[in-house]
């Protein structure tokens, strides 16, 4: 990795990677990534293989890996990570609060565990440490009162893309008018006039 000086991060100097099965959650830690002046590039893959796959064209500083799924079998899941690239830092993620803890995340030999309960700032907090080989204290935990819901979270992710109420309707396979009651929703919760406003804050609330 080229760029590091002494205090930081030098603008467009990292690559990242995220690996995630879910696609809002995905598009959110993109958009959440790339709002770091320090990240030139940010690489998406739905799952494993198509990491292993993009692995083996590019060399990314560090990973975001979900391992919502992966159950007690960590390690072997990350295996052909570490066999692709040996020394890629990875941060672990779930969408479980109550599922994986810091111990077997450490075990795993994973620079750190992202949950549902650590803020934004956290998790970019998280990922410059794991650059740096070092990991976020295991108390580092936020809620916010009054915080987007999953669902909520997805549609916001999807609306800062540009897609309409029918075609995120379509995607998380709800009525348009459902999708509706949850824009309303997360404006008052953003406390937003419209997507343009919401959209602004996607990359900010992202991972939250």
């Amino acid at each position: 990795m080229e760029g590091l000086d002494g205090h930081g991060l030098a603008d467009n100097s990292v690559q990242a990677l995220v690996i995630e099965r879910q696609a809002a959650t995905r598009i959110g830690y993109g958009l959440l990534l790339r709002s770091q002046r320090w990240i030139g590039r940010t690489w998406l893959a739905g799952d494993r293989d198509e990491a292993i796959t993009l692995l083996n064209r590019v060399r990314p500083d560090v990973a975001i890996v979900d391992v919502s799924d992966a159950g007690a079998f960590v390690t072997s899941y990350l295996a052909p990570l570490r066999a692709a690239r040996p020394s890629l830092p990875i941060l672990l993620s779930t969408r479980h609060s109550g599922g994986l803890t810091q111990e077997p995340s450490q075990a795993a030999g994973a620079s750190g565990l992202i949950t549902p309960s650590h803020s934004t700032q956290q998790v970019i907090a998280a990922v410059r440490l794991a650059l740096f080989g070092q990991r976020l204290p295991e108390d580092a935990e936020s809620s916010a009162p009054d915080a987007l819901s999953t669902r909520e979270r997805e549609v916001l992710m999807l609306l800062s893309t540009g897609a309409t109420n029918r075609e995120i309707a379509a995607t998380i396979h709800v009525s348009p008018e459902t999708v509706k009651k949850h824009t309303l929703a997360l404006y008052r919760k953003l406390g937003v006039r419209n997507r343009t406003e919401a959209a602004q804050r996607a990359p900010e609330l992202a991972a939250a």
